[in-house]
């Protein structure tokens, strides 16, 4: 399914679910592209560390969430699905964010696929995380004009190593590579929309790779992210 088509249905069980934000957090999942349009040239010979311009831009999905304390993740994959509860005396449904695929069973999907209930799943091609970790902590503030950072490392036995080898016995282990992000968001975020600041926001992404190549690989490009969910927390 295309991924656009799969944001506009997260959105929409958003507004048919009932939730109460305080005003002005920036709280729930969002979900976006990176369009990266300049990369340092390993092989220059005066010039090894400044990104360039590229003729093909490569786009790239990121996806982050933001807890209800403020604190932000970058995950990979998530799912949203749902459960009964009482409120009021009544029996209702909740919306949940699930990234753990071992609680999916306890829940309840939202959709109806060949006559069964599933979940809506987003995740990204972009990145990948420790085994067993499903998402990755960030530092900093999530906002406009703020900054966020974080790095993922990919040991040597990882299964998706580029350097590893299934079958060849000089490629058994790969090499260690770290992913440096960061992310600035722009600090004019206003559009026709006086509410857009909420829900859209912009900025320009950094990277630096250690470990691909002998000089470190450094991209750069902007980005945009939707705000699809306002859901605060993980896995509950």
């Amino acid at each position: 399914m295309n991924k656009h088509i799969l944001i506009t249905i997260f959105c929409w069980c958003f507004i048919l679910t009932p939730f109460t934000v305080s005003a002005g957090t920036y709280q729930g999942l969002w979900i976006g592209q990176v369009e990266l349009n300049k990369v340092n040239d390993t092989t220059s010979t005066t010039n090894t560390e400044t990104p360039q311009p590229v003729k093909h831009v490569f786009d790239m999905t990121v996806l982050f969430h933001v807890h209800e304390n403020g604190s932000v993740s970058l995950l990979k994959e998530v799912t949203m699905m749902q459960k009964s509860i009482q409120q009021d005396g009544q029996s209702m449904v909740q919306r949940v964010l699930i990234t753990d695929d071992r609680l999916l069973p306890d829940y309840d999907g939202i959709i109806r696929r060949d006559g069964k209930l599933v979940g809506i799943r987003l995740g990204s091609l972009a990145y990948e995380f420790p085994v067993g970790q499903t998402q990755m902590p960030v530092t900093g503030s999530f906002g406009a004009s703020q900054t966020l950072e974080c790095t993922i490392v990919m040991d040597e036995n990882h299964s998706t190593n580029p350097f590893r080898h299934l079958y060849h016995p000089d490629h058994q282990l790969g090499r260690k590579i770290t992913r440096q992000i960061q992310l600035t968001f722009d600090s004019d975020q206003n559009s026709n929309d006086p509410d857009d600041a909420s829900f859209a926001l912009t900025g320009m992404y950094s990277e630096t790779i250690s470990g691909l190549h002998k000089i470190s690989l450094k991209n750069s490009g902007s980005f945009k992210i939707n705000r699809v969910s306002e859901i605060g927390k993980l896995n509950e």
